[in-house]
């Protein structure tokens, strides 16, 4: 099974309410089955938030390969069909908080890439977050 991968089609129910604040008016996010909104994302980045605490499986990382992920899931811009990612401790952490390394963002690229879907397609890693060379502009405050 792949790390970086499209959820079969009906594999994940679309619309569900933040699992922080209630707010269910858009596809979001989901860390390890629990769905997060932008505003509970960027809580959980910089430490305002209840900490998330998830088990991890016996997979590899999409970016290091190391084993021990939690599946990260995303809904890109004008696709209905989510993507699922599994990530490290460590990447998972760096994803959230936009503070990936630009080899790790160029990883992603890569596999996004072979799966039709490009970075600017998905929020965490839109051109709003980093530049074409892969470098955080805008990282959450810690």
């Amino acid at each position: 099974m792949e790390s970086l991968r499209l959820a079969s089609p009906n594999s994940v129910s679309p619309k569900i309410a933040c699992s922080r604040c209630g707010d269910d008016s858009r596809f979001w996010d989901r860390i390890a089955g629990k769905t997060f909104c932008p505003n509970c994302l960027e809580s959980l980045a910089v430490g305002e938030g209840e900490p998330l605490v998830a088990r991890t499986d016996r997979k590899r990382c999409a970016i290091c390969h190391h084993l021990g992920t939690v599946r990260y899931v995303t809904f890109p811009l004008h696709s209905r069909r989510p993507i699922e990612v599994e990530l490290c401790a460590e990447h998972l952490r760096a994803i959230v908080a936009r503070r990936l390394g630009p080899h790790a963002f160029e990883q992603l690229r890569r596999q996004l890439t072979s799966i039709g879907m490009e970075v600017s397609d998905v929020f965490l890693l839109h051109d709003a977050f980093y530049d074409e060379h892969g470098r955080a502009i805008q990282p959450a405050v810690e």
